[in-house]
């Protein structure tokens, strides 16, 4: 083919483009092609390379080549149904489905498929003519997610309103990403009972909540292990700090009561508690609890309160009493009551326990405090501990490291008055402990050199002691 005749085929070709096409003829005519350029063989090639040579060199001036421009991201729409809105996007939260229900319907109950385990919020949005605040129950797959204030839309633009879930949160126990769950949204009164109200209109936003950055130093991933015990995606990992675990159940849902036997190594033991039959009303305290027995003597209680899928990090007490020997077998029962010690049966919810080994501990009037601590999956070292006594003192401060995170224990031993009150300050979210006594720990990311100051008041007669312990990252 010329050069002449090639470039009069292009321009008839572009002519034409406007043009329907008929796509079944045009199959044939691809395949009518194919057979030919198989039998041209080289002429087919040398006229190929013919072309891209022309092209390289400017020869066809009617061909041109462009950068491609990059997709426009589309801008996401805001979810409207009967009248009301849910918004689109809410800082960095961006809504994964949205459902509104018609004024005067009370509960709504949809089907919803999350994709994949991920921080979310679940934002109640309530519409009424009543000048008071409203309440909205969340349950996915019969689990309760939470109770929350439901405020209209224009006042629910407020970062993290609504009921926020982590990707490690016991609701991924109820449901899988890629199959549909069933969420139900009830109105509620502050104490979680369902009311009816005809003049009220509510919705519901689910978001993929944006990672907040981390306060405390930057957290890992913890190691976990072939020894980890592992059901129905709850892990009681096989090391946890210094904390070594001897035993673990997670019963099925709905039974409310199980025997576990361990074999005892001497050293004080921890529990880390699974129970999912939370709080469902606002501000209640805890409705239901776990007692636990050791060979039949009651050992203690511990409240409800969801938790974590890796369930050995969550709350832990230890029985405070001399451990069992080393070598004996102790049958641990586990039963969830009500507040008021009533057995009680939860058909759509979780119970389960760890029972862990204390590490090394050193002691003051009694409170250990662990030599190497797990905070946000890294392993920090008791490093420092100081104390002082009270009545008497009232004031204690520690150095802290340059450029390394670390962690701080506060607190008080001994007997403390109600009305007692310990502050830090030289942390960046100076953190407060008061009431019956106990320590709490908040970590600090790397900064510069300075100090954290524990000031007490109101502590009483005591006798105990003010404590401020330093710990440094153990790797």
């Amino acid at each position: 083919m010329k050069l002449t005749d090639l470039r009069a085929e292009l321009n008839a070709r572009a002519e034409t483009t406007d043009e329907t096409p008929d796509l079944l003829s045009g199959v044939h005519r691809k395949i009518t092609q194919t057979k030919r350029r198989r039998t041209a063989g080289a002429a087919g090639a040398v006229a190929g390379v013919a072309l891209i040579a022309a092209a390289a060199t400017g020869l066809l001036p009617g061909l041109t080549t462009t950068t491609p421009q990059p997709a426009e991201t589309p801008t996401p729409r805001d979810y409207i149904e009967n009248g009301m809105s849910i918004s689109a996007v809410e800082g960095q939260d961006k809504l994964l489905k949205g459902w509104v229900g018609e004024l005067g319907e009370n509960k709504l109950d949809f089907s919803w498929t999350p994709q994949e385990r991920q921080d979310l919020r679940f934002e109640g949005i309530c519409q009424s003519g009543k000048n008071e605040i409203q309440h909205v129950q969340v349950t996915v797959n019969d689990y309760v997610v939470g109770n929350s204030e439901c405020f209209p839309n224009s006042e629910s633009d407020q970062p993290g309103a609504g009921v926020n879930i982590q990707a490690n949160d016991i609701l991924w126990m109820a449901t899988t990403p890629g199959k549909a769950a069933r969420v139900v949204v009830q109105l509620t009164d502050e104490t979680g009972r369902p009311i009816e109200d005809r003049s009220t209109q509510i919705a519901l936003g689910i978001y993929h909540s944006a990672a907040m950055p981390p306060e405390g130093p930057p957290g890992r991933t913890p190691p976990t292990s072939d020894a980890d015990y592992v059901k129905d995606g709850v892990r009681y990992r096989a090391k946890v700090g210094g904390d070594t675990l001897l035993g673990a159940l997670v019963a099925d849902r709905g039974k409310n009561q199980f025997d576990l036997t361990v074999t005892a190594t001497g050293s004080q033991l921890s529990f880390s508690p699974l129970c999912t039959a939370m709080v469902t009303g606002s501000g209640q305290f805890p409705q239901y609890q776990l007692a636990i027995s050791f060979n039949g003597e009651p050992a203690t209680s511990m409240s409800c309160s969801g938790g974590s899928l890796d369930a050995g990090t969550g709350s832990s007490s230890t029985t405070g009493a001399k451990p069992p020997a080393a070598g004996e077998q102790v049958k641990v029962t586990v039963r969830l009551e009500d507040k008021n010690g009533k057995p009680v049966t939860r058909e759509n919810d979780w119970i389960g326990l760890g029972i862990y080994s204390k590490g090394k501990q050193q002691t003051v009037d009694g409170m250990g405090f662990d030599e190497v601590r797990e905070y946000d999956g890294r392993n920090y070292r008791l490093t420092e501990l100081k104390k002082v006594p009270f009545p008497g003192a009232n004031r204690l401060t520690i150095k802290t490291p340059a450029d390394t995170p670390f962690l701080v224990s506060y607190g008080s031993t001994g007997k403390v008055d109600e009305k007692s009150m310990i502050e830090v300050t030289g942390l960046s979210d100076s953190p407060a402990h008061s009431g019956a006594g106990g320590y709490g720990t908040a970590g600090e990311p790397a900064r510069a050199a300075g100090s954290a100051t524990l000031t007490a008041t109101g502590m009483g007669k005591g006798p105990g002691h003010l404590i401020l312990a330093l710990y440094l990252p153990a790797d």
